[in-house]
């Protein structure tokens, strides 16, 4: 593709780009895409390693749902999948056949056709009804849909304005619950779905900027138990209760003080106080309750637990029993408490280990029991509940794959600025530990999210053949609190950048590995990371893998209502670059705008869903295109975009394809046979 140059001026930074013209889906530029997607798929599933991986990657993703069941009314509600559909099913246990409600195969055809997901399932309090969001073909936005429990009935459908992350706020009488949407000027606007047959209709609830400020993606309603009022929390990565919202008067107020920075979330413990973790001034976070009557005023707040060795993720009340999760040592430690602070217990949980449920949901959901899951790197996640009454903790279910032969270590690598940086080394127990061994580094490092010890079910083939899987937990996420993901956003951007270049250092200097056998994964803010892998770090990696990324980070997203709720989520970590002091910092990392000439690139495989409305195509074209023209290394650069696909795939036979390729590819380029190939 000839380069085109034009001028450009953003915030207040002028600047080349020279395939500007790739920007815009136009009939040229999908015509490259589409070439190049067919080259990439093409070259991946030639390589001799590709079947062997696919099959183990398929074989490990018969895991089940991510998403925990949740428990109403004496009833399971959750995701199961028979023979290629998924069933969203009520059930009288977590693993009984029950009542089947709706499918994705009924979902698509009432749509018209396509594929359909199930995302996130809301029963109301007596279990009477269940919401449930959905997807189709790829859509980040998503549809909720009302049912009726016993009947399996459609009650309501309510079309999703933009991808919030958002959930409804049920009232106690099962009548109906509020869901965040957006104005036509981007403002957050409560709005009241009736759900039970005779419910009245309720006003909007339009939220100023001087309450939420639009850059916050979505809301969840946390409704009080008497349905008099509730406290309104930002999704889907910082959970910030913003507002108090009376639901007899809708009267909207703050619900924190003037001056809050920080995080506040939890639930409710009676009609009149609400306890949360907070870390405005305590990084570690601490539990306080809060008298919603005067919540913006501290001094009437009473700390339930104080700040302590761990680094508080979560807190909330479950029966009459406050739950905690916190990280201690980039390990999940999950403690049950009365409701003055005392500790009752300590769940006995295997470590390293984490939650990939609670990962995802990052807060205790309304339920009558605890429900999360447990993974290790060499177990697969199982299902727990803990019972507040009778204080039993049961595993629902055996792990559906172990690694026996596998050893997990955790060792710490210096950042550029002397900060001490955790990453996991996960290898079989016979590899030799006297030579370097090929490495794949996976990390993340933003949006206030962790990477935690959990199965690496996509990264098991490259284990298996002898390969050494690195786990790095760098600054952005939150491993080690809001100071941590603080020192890893905005104009600190760059020390994530500096934290992954510092483990890969120090893997070579421990003679773990070389530049040669080296490989870096990463995907949605990782894939941006892979970006700067490739642009900053060219000569520490063989290979590298960009998934769903962002590069063009002077334009990241159109400036257009279908992506606000999006564009808010980026600027948080990222920042505006319309304003001009962003600008100036950002044109300084954005990975597009820093591939040099007469470099020699590692090789590359990006990854991209044509209907990622975050991760738009357009980055990989004018990346791929750029690294064309500058490469001197000669290796393959790749450009793969899945058809019909949003931000990812979930779907256990396109999981297996999405991942085969890219690891073989990667495998491939480091010289690597997998487990089977050939045979």
């Amino acid at each position: 593709m000839q380069a085109k140059p034009v001028q450009k001026t953003i915030g207040d930074v002028t600047f080349e780009d020279r395939f500007a013209h790739l920007h815009d889906d136009t009939p040229e530029a999908l015509e490259w895409q589409w070439a190049r997607d067919r080259a990439a798929q093409a070259a991946a599933q030639a390589s001799p390693n590709y079947r062997a991986v696919h099959d183990r990657v398929l074989a490990l993703s018969s895991g089940g749902s991510p998403f925990t069941p949740r428990r109403a009314g004496g009833l399971w509600f959750g995701h199961v999948t028979v023979d290629g559909d998924t069933v969203l099913r009520a059930s009288e246990t977590p693993r009984g056949e029950g009542r089947a409600i709706i499918s994705t195969s009924a979902l698509a055809e009432a749509a018209g056709g396509g594929e359909a997901a199930m995302m996130w399932v809301e029963p109301s309090p007596d279990g009477r009804f269940v919401a449930l969001a959905w997807a189709r073909d790829g859509d980040m936005s998503g549809d909720w849909a009302v049912f009726e429990t016993a009947t399996g009935r459609r009650i309501r459908d309510i079309p999703a304005l933009s991808y919030t992350g958002a959930r409804p706020g049920w009232l106690p009488d099962e009548s109906g619950f509020w869901l965040d949407g957006r104005t036509d000027e981007g403002l957050h606007r409560l709005r009241f779905v009736p759900v039970a047959e005779g419910t009245a209709e309720r006003p909007d609830v339009v939220l100023p900027e001087t309450l939420v400020e639009a850059k916050h993606s979505g809301l969840t309603p946390h409704v009080s138990p008497d349905g008099r009022r509730a406290v309104v929390v930002t999704e889907p990565h910082e959970h910030i209760a913003l507002v108090h919202l009376d639901l007899e008067t809708l009267t909207a107020t703050p619900f924190l003080p003037g001056d809050w920075d920080g995080e506040c979330d939890g639930s409710w413990i009676d009609a009149e106080t609400y306890v949360a973790r907070v870390n405005d001034g305590a990084p570690r976070g601490r539990v306080v309750a809060i008298p919603v009557s005067s919540s913006a005023d501290r001094s009437t707040w009473r700390e339930v637990i104080p700040a302590g060795e761990g680094f508080i993720g979560w807190a909330g009340v479950v029966g009459k029993r406050l739950y905690v999760g916190d990280l201690v040592d980039v390990s999940l430690r999950v403690r049950i408490f009365d409701l003055d602070g005392q500790l009752v217990e300590t769940l006995p949980l295997d470590n390293p280990g984490s939650s990939p449920s609670m990962m995802i949901e990052r807060c205790v959901r309304p339920n009558d029991v605890l429900i999360f899951t447990h993974s290790t790197f060499t177990r697969a996640a199982v299902l727990f509940s803990h019972d507040p009454e009778t204080g039993q903790l049961q595993q629902h279910g055996e792990p559906s794959h172990q690694l026996d032969d596998v050893v997990a270590e955790q060792r710490f690598a210096t950042s550029r600025d002397g900060t001490r940086i955790p990453y996991f080394i996960v290898r079989k127990k016979t590899l030799p530990g006297d030579r370097p061994q090929p490495v794949l580094v996976h990390a993340y490092g933003g949006f206030n999210i962790s990477m935690l010890p959990t199965f690496p079910t996509n990264f098991v083939p490259f284990i298996e053949a002898g390969g050494i899987f690195v786990q790095a937990s760098l600054r952005g996420g939150a491993e080690y609190g809001k100071a941590w993901h603080d020192a890893g956003r905005l104009e600190n951007k760059q020390n994530t950048f500096d934290d992954l270049g510092a483990v890969a250092e120090a893997l070579i200097a421990e003679g773990v590995s070389t530049p040669e056998q080296m490989a870096f994964m990463g995907a949605s803010n990782g894939g941006l990371l892979a970006g700067i892998a490739i642009v900053q770090q060219p000569h520490l990696w063989r290979a590298v893998v960009p998934g769903v990324p962002i590069f063009d980070i002077m334009e990241m997203l159109p400036l257009t209502a279908a992506t606000a709720g999006v564009r808010a989520i980026m600027y948080e970590d990222y920042g505006d670059t319309t304003v001009p002091e962003v600008a100036q910092s950002v044109i300084r990392w954005s990975p597009y705008h820093n591939i040099a000439d007469g470099v020699a690139y590692p090789a590359v495989y990006q990854l991209f869903g044509e209907k990622d409305v975050g991760c738009m195509p357009f980055h990989g074209r004018k990346f791929t295109a750029r690294l064309d023209e500058a490469d001197i290394g000669g290796r393959p650069i790749h450009l793969r975009v899945w058809r019909d696909t949003g931000h990812g795939v979930a779907d256990p036979a396109k999981s297996a394809v999405w991942n085969g390729e890219w690891l073989a590819f990667v495998m491939d380029q480091l010289g690597m046979q997998a487990a089977g190939a050939g045979a």
